[in-house]
């Protein structure tokens, strides 16, 4: 349900203007003064903010794994992956699964985002509900002229502050593509948050330059565990058109009532 109000919110609060300042207050980040690239990894929130990449068509399963390790030996692991792609045109289309109908039947959230059109369009597909599509305006956040989430030092802060350093590895190939590998190290002073030692937490992404898209990152962190993010099956195909317009017989509604019905969802939860 958490992930249910964040998403309704993150696109409630695009579609109604607010920009990416706002997600990044959402989100609990402050931003710098000057706009910087943002690059997609195939989720939802970074395609919605992400600047529209041309003549680099491709489909994927964006896999999300959180491993952790209890002190008794025990192993947690959870697991989730949903569907994207994106056409030569710059358009895409991201799933996301939304639960099951009363039938058992699985249900997903379609979002397309046409940088060409300048629309967000969005549907749900399975289950007996209404065939209904939302339309609204819609711009990148390139054209927003917004600004990556960063934070920014605490000032006059008696807290030790942490030592952040970033490493460039040697280059590396998925799926057959060069991928430029950085490692961003912090380490997180003892007394910083209640730890008698430091911490040291890693961030590693793994960066196609010329799809300009993140293929997969990895969150090493003692308190927490490991979390991976990537592409998985991945094409570089044209997409079927089919894909970036709801199926036949769906009727579309425009994005007032969409921004309400998200709005009043992140309420619920």
């Amino acid at each position: 349900m958490v992930q249910r109000s964040v998403r309704g919110a993150v696109v409630a609060a695009f579609l109604s203007g607010v920009g990416a300042a706002c997600l990044c207050a959402q989100a609990g980040l402050q931003t710098l003064d000057e706009p910087r690239e943002s690059l997609s990894n195939g989720g939802l929130n970074h395609s919605l903010a992400a600047a529209p990449v041309t003549g680099q068509p491709f489909s994927a399963e964006q896999f999300e794994k959180h491993g952790r390790t209890l002190t008794d030996g025990t192993n947690i692991l959870h697991f989730g992956h949903h569907f994207i792609a994106r056409d030569s045109a710059g358009r895409i289309r991201v799933e996301q699964p939304c639960g099951c109908a009363p039938d058992h039947v699985q249900m997903v959230e379609v979002y397309v985002m046409d940088p060409v059109l300048g629309t967000l369009t969005t549907w749900r597909q399975g289950g007996d509900g209404p065939r209904i599509a939302h339309v609204a305006k819609w711009k990148p956040r390139s054209e927003q002229q917004a600004t990556l989430p960063v934070r920014q030092p605490v000032a006059n802060s008696s807290r030790p502050q942490p030592i952040i350093t970033t490493d460039e590895l040697p280059a590396q190939a998925i799926e057959n593509l060069p991928m430029k590998a950085t490692r961003i190290t912090t380490v997180v002073p003892a007394g910083r948050s209640g730890n008698d030692r430091p911490i040291t937490k890693t961030h590693t992404l793994w960066t196609s330059v010329d799809l300009k898209l993140v293929f997969m990152e990895q969150w090493e962190d003692p308190r927490t565990g490991v979390r991976t993010v990537g592409l998985a099956n991945f094409s570089r195909k044209e997409p079927d058109p089919a894909l970036f317009r709801p199926p036949n017989g769906y009727r579309f509604e425009n994005s007032e009532q969409m921004v309400k019905e998200l709005t009043a969802k992140a309420g619920e939860n």
